[in-house]
């Protein structure tokens, strides 16, 4: 017995050890990560390139999900989805026409205005304030060095209106085409994933549409308490100054800011009292829209809390600036619903299985965990 069990610690210690080749992964596998890794980059690369363009994609895609509830119910009416896209557009452009007729006419001539009597209140507001008057004195208004900037100026204004053009021609086609992209996903999706598919699908849909609707309210708002407010306090252009506080606030969490810009600097060129009454006016109504009226709007729009449309603001807008704060709540309330259907929801389905087995008795769950979201657990 001695003797075999000798003769078994022997053969162990005289097995040889596995060499590096046979420990170290074969060429092929390193061939294989290295083109991993090099498409990753190339990919990574491409998409840096075309970082504009698929800004605009994707935001012509959110816009055309928001449009998705005013299509279904023109096509419950009889309408065919191809004339009920060309509805809302005609339905636009004439809005816009009509709007454009009664208020540009006089926001042109308010700016012309403005514009023609800029050197009388810039001489008028170096008066009366001296440190102004030294402000204005270092600004250099001329010259061949300011040649390149207005050619980058030119550039970005061309490119924001090629953009705005492809932004426009691109919803229509995604809008009319959604339908066809959902049933060719659904398709490839497995049996038993197509109910949860179709629940973020039309979650992912309402929300979008109820936050194009709430930001648009948001900025109706604005725009129409800076035309009385400025109207009342005396500062003159109130309804240029208006119509563009309101386009400016489309833009979340900067939107009110630069709005407010040309406000006070022309309530600055019309007189202290002014600037006073319209500074007073922008800050009040600045703080009633961030915690009264854009948190109730936007938490009946995207059911998020407040905290979480401040974070999803500051992270669209550090990673894709004025676009990234456009598109950051609809994606962060996505966010949420896949989140909670597929996280938390499956947890507690499996906490309410553990337990239906540990206690056969019980048929009822708990109560908090009656519901999950908004739908309610089975």
């Amino acid at each position: 017995m001695a003797e075999d069990d000798r003769v078994e610690e022997g053969s162990e210690e005289t097995q040889p050890l596995p060499s590096w080749e046979q420990l170290w992964p074969p060429i092929s596998y390193w061939s294989r990560a290295a083109a991993a890794v090099v498409v990753v980059v190339m990919a990574v690369l491409a998409m840096a390139a075309l970082r504009n363009v698929l800004l605009v994609v994707v935001a012509a895609f959110v816009i055309a999900l928001g449009l998705q509830p005013a299509l279904t119910d023109m096509e419950r009416r009889g309408l065919r989805r191809g004339s009920a896209m060309a509805v809302i557009v005609l339905g636009g452009l004439i809005l816009a026409a009509g709007a454009a007729a009664a208020i540009v006419p006089t926001v042109v001539g308010q700016a012309a205005t403005a514009i023609e009597r800029l050197p009388e209140l810039i001489s008028d507001l170096e008066s009366r304030s001296p440190l102004m008057s030294n402000l204005l004195d270092q600004v250099d208004l001329g010259g061949a060095e300011g040649e390149p900037d207005a050619i980058g100026v030119a550039g970005s204004v061309a490119q924001g209106i090629f953009f705005t053009v492809t932004l426009l021609l691109l919803t229509p086609y995604f809008a009319v085409a959604f339908p066809a992209m959902k049933s060719g996903m659904f398709r490839l999706l497995r049996t038993d994933h197509r109910a949860d598919y179709v629940y973020v699908i039309n979650q992912a849909t309402e929300l979008t549409s109820n936050y194009i609707v709430g930001n648009l309210t948001i900025s109706l708002v604005a725009g129409v308490v800076t035309f009385i407010g400025l109207a009342i306090i005396g500062v003159p252009y109130a309804l240029a100054l208006a119509v563009w506080v309101a386009i400016a606030d489309l833009i979340p969490a900067v939107g009110a800011l630069v709005g407010a810009i040309p406000v006070l600097v022309v309530a600055a060129m019309t007189g202290r009292q002014q600037l006073i009454w319209a500074l007073i006016l922008v800050l009040v109504y600045q703080q009633f829209e961030n915690y009264v009226l854009a948190p109730r709007v936007m938490k009946r729009a995207v059911d998020l809390s407040p905290l979480l449309v401040i974070i999803a603001l500051m992270i669209g807008g550090t990673l894709a600036g004025i676009v990234g704060a456009l598109l950051a709540l609809p994606i962060a309330a996505l966010v949420k619903i896949l989140v909670m259907e597929f996280l938390i929801r499956r947890r507690i389905e499996n906490v309410r299985t553990e337990r239906a087995a540990a206690r056969p008795g019980q048929s009822r769950p708990r109560r908090f965990l009656g519901k999950v979201g908004s739908r309610p657990l089975p």
